[in-house]
């Protein structure tokens, strides 16, 4: 009797930890694929302001989502009115970007996972444009943002949108003046 219980006792075990491995996976694909869904950037839509042989050329990298195309739409009009040409792609266009021909790069995205978006990672370690180069990142709490930017960073507060626009635009005007 006390053999057979003995015999049994690990494959029980070893069917719990089976068990609770596989719960525990499913427990991590559900919570991983809510984040994605919930936190994850659309595409932003491709568009031009004003005349490519304006003197100032402005670049806007970003991701698609309700606060960034605020953030986007409220710099664009600014800059439109400025009469500076503005051109807006999504971030997953940078490795084609050739940084010399811009007057200013602004760069709008998300940290997802703890980590900067990794297109955006990649042109700033790579750019030589860091005077040019306007950072905004944002993460759910607002406090992430990439080392050796000056970035700006906070989260994405449908009502901090006006304060955003200004900041960014102040930079923008900092990097035209000192030409």
């Amino acid at each position: 009797m006390i053999t057979e219980t003995l015999k049994a006792t690990p494959r029980h075990h070893y069917k719990h930890i089976l068990a609770t491995t596989a719960l525990l996976l499913a427990a991590a694909l559900v919570f991983v694929s809510w984040y994605k869904v919930h936190y994850s950037m659309g595409p932003a839509k491709t568009f031009e302001v004003n005349a490519p042989t304006s003197e100032d050329k402005i670049l806007i990298a970003t991701q698609g989502s309700e606060f960034k195309d605020a953030v986007v739409q409220g710099v664009v009009s600014q800059m439109k009115n400025r009469g500076a040409y503005v051109k807006v792609i999504d971030v997953s266009d940078l490795p084609n970007i050739d940084e010399a021909g811009w007057s200013a790069i602004v760069l709008i995205s998300s940290w997802e996972m703890r980590r900067p978006e990794p297109n955006v990672k990649t042109f700033v370690d790579k750019s030589h444009a860091g005077r040019k180069m306007i950072v905004m990142n944002t993460s759910g709490r607002g406090d992430f943002k990439m080392e050796g930017v000056d970035a700006i960073s906070g989260a994405s507060v449908m009502v901090d949108v006006p304060g955003r626009v200004a900041t960014i635009t102040n930079r923008i005007e900092a990097v035209l003046g000192k030409k």
